[in-house]
């Protein structure tokens, strides 16, 4: 099962990496989520905090699924990583036109973020 859940990470971390690579209509944003300004300083340790707290999560939880969502996240916010390490920014390359423009990886942590919420409200149902 650690196997499966490594190769699925490296697997949305390559995904995302590539789609960034072909994209020829991207951004570089050097700005989190919605284009928000922070300081690097702020950044990088708030960062590192969640970092922490999700590896903590894979290894102490021991549902699979908890582990997947949880992974989703981790990919995402690793394949942004390597951007800002590598460009100095994240790129982004999925423009709707209504909404700013965001990548892969942002639907990887955004949908990670979400699937635990609703487990989280669903196992508090069936617990009552």
């Amino acid at each position: 099962m650690k196997i499966k859940l490594l190769f699925l990470f490296v697997v949305l971390i390559f995904f995302d990496q590539i789609l960034k690579y072909l994209s020829t209509d991207s951004i570089c944003n050097p700005n989190i989520a919605w284009s928000v300004p922070i300081s690097p300083a702020i950044f990088y340790l708030v960062w590192s905090l969640i970092m922490i707290f999700l590896l903590y999560l894979i290894f102490k939880t021991k549902s699979y699924i908890q582990k997947f969502f949880t992974i989703l996240i981790l990919s995402g916010a690793i394949s942004n990583m390597i951007d800002r390490i590598r460009l100095g920014c994240v790129v982004d390359y999925i423009d709707l036109k209504f909404w700013p423009v965001f990548n892969l990886a942002d639907v990887y942590i955004t949908l990670g973020i979400i699937l635990i919420v609703l487990n989280i409200i669903r196992n508090k149902n069936t617990d009552r």
